[in-house]
């Protein structure tokens, strides 16, 4: 699958539940990353299968689903989001190295890099970890009282002092909103849409055949898979179809 068309996608954070949260409180957890991101955009994703997991149970429910493909970074974001303004930047596996060298208290099972941190200072994070300017393990040490780190041991959410917690993430409409984006255009080629009965999508006119990605397609790239209207573009490799998805 590809992007086409005038738009440029941005880089995409993928974000999940760890407990069921309003549509409110969603948005505005997306108002507040939205607020200090640039060229990031946050995917959240409602899997009620990864309710009350762990970090490191999700990020191995995530490499088996990727099966070869490296899975990146992510967020955790719980129930108490809307009182906190916090949620978990989730890193790579702790290696035998970091045990060795003292940076971790070892741990009878695998452990994952996780830091909370305020939902407004996490765009940065990702950044300068992108770009190797800082890594978790530099942040994380900022944040606790003493080395090695416990992972279960209190510490306080990176960016703490620069974003304050201002009510926390509420419905108040006086909070920056997400602004509006225009669907994006993509072409998928064969086996990553499906197709259904033109009565899953009321317009007009009707239509015979809608399309959508397939959902772990458009979960990949941070997308809705709702029906849409699709077409054929040349110079599209056969069996393509093109059509808009909305962004998560």
């Amino acid at each position: 699958m590809r992007f086409f068309g005038q738009d440029i996608p941005d880089d995409v954070l993928h974000g999940y539940l760890t407990a069921p949260l309003s549509p409110e409180t969603v948005a505005a957890v997306q108002s507040d990353f939205a607020s200090t991101a640039t060229k990031l955009r946050l995917a959240i994703h409602d899997k009620p299968e990864f309710y009350n997991l762990s970090a490191e149970e999700i990020r191995q429910a995530l490499e088996a689903q990727a099966q070869d493909q490296a899975v990146d970074d992510f967020v955790l974001i719980g129930a108490d989001v809307a009182e906190t303004s916090a949620i978990w930047y989730i890193g790579q596996w702790v290696s035998g190295e970091d045990y060795e060298d003292g940076i971790v208290e070892r741990r009878e099972n695998p452990i994952v890099w996780r830091m909370r941190t305020m939902v407004k200072a996490t765009p940065s994070r990702w950044t300068d970890y992108s770009i190797a300017n800082s890594s978790i393990q530099e942040d994380i040490d900022a944040t606790v009282e003493s080395i090695p780190w416990d992972p279960e041991a209190p510490a306080r959410p990176f960016g703490e002092d620069e974003y304050p917690r201002d009510g926390a993430v509420d419905d108040d409409q006086s909070r920056v909103t997400i602004p509006f984006r225009a669907p994006a255009y993509v072409i998928a080629e064969p086996g990553e849409w499906e197709e259904g009965p033109g009565n899953l999508m009321n317009v007009d006119p009707p239509q015979e055949r809608v399309y959508r990605l397939k959902k772990e397609i458009a979960d990949q790239h941070g997308l809705r898979n709702e029906w849409a209207i699709g077409w054929h573009e040349r110079d599209t490799p056969e069996g393509s179809l093109c059509f808009a998805q909305s962004y998560l």
